[in-house]
């Protein structure tokens, strides 16, 4: 490895965190990390995660992680929940994920529904073409155009996941098993 200008390296500090021993959420709504340097008090940012706090919720492992010149700290939580009530069902629906079909369900009535992936398949390959032509012109102005481009596309198909699950649960309503 002598050819090496640079020697390859990761960049992406994380650690691991074990609940009580290595982190812990103090009742005046702090952050208490074990750091090598002994144990910081943060006021964590909760934006939207303000119900996972109310008490319900038990906390596990954690994974303190740097992206992008920020800390993040996911916490694992889990809660119990009461039983399924297989009474309260009112519709049951099959799914199945694709590639030319984004999904197809079938109801219990019979009905078939397709949605379809066509369009999707044709976006997501001019995003590779459009990346893989950044990439072979290497200038800086298309490094900032691919870095741009970082995330869109994930954004764009969790957008379209979210709209199709939305179409789902209002065609069919509440009490839906699917």
């Amino acid at each position: 490895l002598t050819w090496l200008h640079k020697p390859i390296s990761f960049n992406r500090p994380q650690v691991d965190l074990q609940r009580n021993r290595d982190w812990s959420y103090l009742s005046s709504g702090q952050l208490s990390i074990n750091t090598l340097d002994g144990r910081v008090k943060v006021n964590p940012i909760c934006r939207g995660f303000n119900q996972y706090l109310d008490g319900t919720w038990k906390f596990g492992l954690a994974k303190l992680l740097k992206s992008s010149g920020k800390w993040y700290l996911h916490i694992s939580a889990t809660k119990e929940v009461a039983d399924f009530n297989k009474q309260t069902v009112k519709h049951v629906v099959g799914l199945d994920r694709g590639l030319r079909f984004l999904a197809t369900s079938y109801d219990e009535q019979g009905k078939t529904a397709f949605f379809e992936g066509q369009a999707i398949m044709r976006k997501r390959a001019k995003y590779q073409k459009l990346r893989a032509t950044l990439q072979a012109k290497g200038t800086k102005s298309a490094k900032r155009r691919l870095k741009k481009l970082s995330g869109r596309e994930n954004r764009w198909i969790s957008d379209v996941n979210h709209c199709l699950s939305k179409t789902l649960v209002q065609k069919y309503g509440a009490n839906t098993l699917f």
